[in-house]
């Protein structure tokens, strides 16, 4: 795999800098490339040297007709039009910027193609988070646990603009510019033959304690990154059920929360299955909860290293797919999502790989996230089994967030291939009608997150 080295990757003030001592502060040089050949969250503002990468801008507006309230977020680019599309025929002379799970689905599928659109670097983000990252970057506690499991002393912006290793990289992908956010959302199977199943539809109420400026850090709802409730709307079977999540900081010293409630049995379970390898019911059973976002939960069963950056096509800037309801084949082909509605880019990202310690049981003998420079968000992953077969590719479709800033990286949809049986998921969609993504929501107090809460909003 052609990823440029730690060390190199960066500007050559960088050079022999980065490779310093895990967890330590940044130093006073490395501080002064946040914000002027940095940005203060870590991104290489510079584009390629050839001019096909751009530097960034950090540019993005809504657009006039974009009403929060609504939950619909218009496409910024409209009238682009791809550059250049890849497949099967011609993909072994643009196989440096692809993915092996990409090439796979070419081989597969001669219907599977990418259609390569212009880069925009035009994410923003607030102010607060700007200056939450500089202070994380100087501030000596802010750090990972030794096993880097848990992190400590790191609270409003991206804890680690230059990261030493995996561990870093992937807390900074958990930890990324999320606002809360409410949405309803629809997820598909896709068999083999093409038969496309509703799985589920919910609402879900997603919220970023680590995010919350009032929020006292690492105490009460501080001890959380992230709580998320979703509540089944669809099919008729399942509606009233529910799952609820809460992702500590310190997964060294504490457990994941995790909840059910099902409205036959009308009681609430404790549920400590949801993690790891152990495949979600809900969407057809080709997903791990440790795949949720790409990547979600404690990092304890793997080995995270820090492999380099590499320019890549992905799918990014995704608002138009959002747009579409109703009939989910508009979106969705037998073997795959429709070419056509999926925008790619030229993406400069982050190469994590993990493999599992000695002696650990987990599905996947090898993982590979690939993090986006630009927002810290995984928009890529393929896992491969103890027989060295890749069994699972996944991308996320997500847009920014051009609204208050950040990416829509969880509450957009994501793709996620079962290679092994020939069948792939389309994951929070907005195909259905009444879909909608709304990021300016209240938070929930205490009482509502409380398991207990969860009977009474169950009811049929």
């Amino acid at each position: 795999m052609n990823t440029r080295k730690i060390g190199t990757c960066l500007t050559g003030i960088v050079l022999g800098l980065i490779c310093a001592a895990s967890h330590a502060t940044v130093t006073e040089e490395e501080f002064r490339l946040l914000g002027t050949t940095l940005t203060p969250w870590g991104t290489e503002k510079a584009g390629s040297p050839d001019g096909s990468y751009p530097a960034y801008a950090g540019d993005a507006k809504a657009p006039p007709e974009f009403d929060p309230r609504k939950g619909v977020w218009p496409d910024l680019y409209p009238d682009e039009k791809p550059l250049f599309s890849i497949d099967a025929k011609n993909m072994e002379q643009h196989k440096d910027k692809l993915m092996e799970g990409q090439m796979e689905l070419m081989r597969r599928y001669p219907t599977y193609r990418i259609d390569v659109y212009p880069t925009h670097r035009d994410v923003w983000f607030p102010d607060y988070w700007i200056k939450g990252a500089l202070a994380n970057a100087r501030n000596p506690e802010c750090k990972t646990s030794p096993d880097g499991v848990g992190v400590y002393g790191c609270w409003n912006g991206t804890p680690f603009p230059i990261p030493r290793n995996g561990y870093e990289a992937m807390w900074n992908h958990a930890l990324r510019s999320n606002m809360n956010a409410e949405y309803v959302s629809t997820g598909y199977l896709v068999n083999a033959n093409g038969a496309i199943t509703l799985l589920v539809q919910t609402l879900t109420y997603n919220e970023y304690p680590y995010n919350n400026p009032a929020i006292t850090p690492y105490e009460g709802a501080g001890q959380y990154y992230q709580r998320v409730h979703n509540l089944n709307r669809l099919p008729a079977r399942d509606v009233g059920g529910q799952t609820m999540l809460w992702y500590p900081l310190q997964f060294d010293k504490m457990d994941q929360r995790a909840w059910s409630y099902t409205p036959g049995q009308r009681r609430v379970r404790l549920a400590p299955e949801f993690a790891y390898d152990t495949p979600s019911a809900q969407m057809g059973g080709t997903m791990f909860f440790d795949e949720i976002s790409i990547f979600q939960g404690r990092m304890d069963r793997f080995a995270f290293e820090l492999k380099g950056k590499q320019l890549m096509y992905l799918p990014y800037h995704n608002w138009r797919m959002h747009l579409v309801r109703g009939d989910p084949a508009q979106l969705l082909d037998p073997h795959h999502y429709k070419p056509e509605m999926v925008r790619h880019e030229l993406r400069r990202v982050w190469v994590v790989e993990a493999t599992p310690y000695p002696g650990v049981r987990h599905m996947a003998s090898k993982k590979r996230f690939y993090l986006d420079e630009d927002t810290w968000a995984a928009i890529a992953y393929e896992g491969w089994d103890h027989s060295n077969k890749l069994f699972r590719v996944m991308f996320s479709n997500g847009a920014i967030n051009y609204h208050n800033g950040g990416f829509l990286s969880f509450a957009s949809s994501m793709q996620s291939y079962d290679v092994s049986r020939g069948q792939y998921t389309a994951l929070q969609t907005q195909l259905y009608p009444g879909s909608y993504i709304r990021m300016d929501v209240p938070w929930w107090s205490e009482t509502e997150l409380a398991p207990a809460s969860m009977t009474h909003r169950g009811l049929r």
